[in-house]
């Protein structure tokens, strides 16, 4: 007789999970990725493909092979490649007035890999950490999965609300907690758009000190400034070690590269880098930015103001001639996003598979908050839309609302 064939159970993989990945949920942040512009996608802050420079890193990427390919095809050290490190820190003086030397900075995988960095370093599950809201839903999921305290400050026209912020901090300071540290954009903040004044930055970095805490000062967007006068970063203004600042190529070389970086006190950078596994960022690509960046970076940088710019004001343009009556938006000084409040009848979550059946999409504001608000908001992304799709699109969201708007008077 032929032997029986045994099924075994299958394994519980739920029963395994980390308390982490339990309160990650159940799936990816960025997934069908090779499908988008399928649709006229307003949903992610994606670069405009145009103007990556392929060209330009190709021929980067031939010398650096020639040169010191052994090298670049290597590990790398942790803190990352040295040569783009001095790269970055060239650009950080020039650009954002950041004096720092290399035991201040470590390269990351990007903004997404310096968060999670940070919060393997200081949070434990149930600390409390405050955060400005809305802000970047890579940062919000990433806060919900490490169990955090998550404390939120509203945002007004200039940032982070910081009477708001010192309200919170006193009432946790009552209560024995400090904070493991405050979250904000200081730049045309993700999703809102609002920059922080002078005098808001200052604001905030004296609050950060008194609560004897850190500052992560997200600051992906710089270099895309279209209106204003650029403001100092808030770790140039801090002389107490009380500041770590965020940035990354993600928006200008390209997010392809997956590179970004810390600045902030060498104790600290010291203590993230021990946690960082991964036998160097991206060598090959560091080796490529490193050469890159010196004489590439701030041409390329004017090209793309001069794309993001057009395209956000055509976005405006087309707001303003076809979203219902009672509809508010910021206009931002640069980055990205634009931030719109629709009539509060509205739920844009509801809404969504509507716009999406006429060609459409957008990232409902509930993904932007901790905690269950913003039904009525929409993040809309300028950056990926080519210029003459983005009035198509943005009547057909206008056309959508004033439909949920009339179903509802109904």
């Amino acid at each position: 007789m032929p032997p029986q064939t045994q099924t075994s159970p299958e394994t519980n993989i739920e029963a395994l999970l980390s308390r982490r990945a339990r309160q990650a949920g159940g799936g990816p942040l960025l997934q069908g990725m090779d499908r988008v512009g399928q649709r006229i996608s307003f949903i992610f802050g994606f670069p405009d493909p145009a103007s990556l420079p392929a060209s330009e890193v190709a021929a980067t990427t031939t010398k650096v092979l020639a040169e010191r390919g052994h090298a670049a095809l290597q590990y790398g050290d942790n803190a990352g490649y040295s040569g783009l490190i001095d790269a970055l820190l060239a650009k950080l003086r020039r650009d954002q007035g950041i004096e720092a030397s290399r035991d201040n900075i470590l390269i990351t995988a990007g903004g997404s890999q310096a968060i999670d960095l940070l919060l393997d370093t200081l949070v434990d599950w149930g600390d409390a950490i405050v955060s400005e809201m809305p802000t970047w839903l890579g940062a919000v999921q990433a806060f919900q999965s490490t169990g955090a305290d998550i404390v939120s400050i509203p945002i007004d026209a200039e940032g982070i609300d910081v009477r708001a912020l010192a309200r919170e901090l006193d009432r946790l300071h009552a209560a024995g907690n400090t904070p493991k540290f405050i979250y904000a954009n200081a730049n045309f903040q993700n999703p809102t758009g609002a920059t922080m004044s002078l005098q808001r930055r200052k604001d905030l970095l004296a609050l950060t000190r008194q609560a004897g805490t850190l500052l992560i000062e997200d600051d992906a967007y710089f270099d895309l400034r279209y209106d204003g006068q650029r403001l100092p970063a808030i770790y140039s203004l801090d002389d107490s070690g009380s500041v770590v600042y965020m940035g990354t190529l993600s928006k200008t070389m390209g997010p392809g590269m997956r590179l970004g970086w810390l600045v902030g006190p060498p104790s600290l950078i010291r203590r993230v880098s021990s946690l960082k596994v991964d036998g160097g960022t991206n060598v090959f690509g560091a080796h490529v930015a490193a050469d890159w960046l010196p004489e590439r970076l701030l041409p390329h940088v004017a090209r793309l103001r001069k794309v993001y710019h057009r395209r956000r004001d055509l976005m405006l343009a087309a707001l303003d001639r076809h979203m219902p009556p009672g509809t508010t938006w910021t206009v931002p000084d640069g980055g990205f996003f634009i931030w719109v409040t629709l009539p509060e009848a509205i739920d844009a979550q509801r809404m969504l598979p509507q716009a999406q059946e006429l060609g459409v999409e957008y990232l409902p504001g509930p993904a932007c908050y901790s905690e269950a608000t913003g039904q009525n908001q929409i993040r809309l992304s300028f950056s990926f839309v080519a210029d003459d799709l983005i009035e198509p699109g943005i009547r057909i969201i206008g056309d959508v609302a004033k439909s949920e708007l009339r179903e509802g008077r109904a």
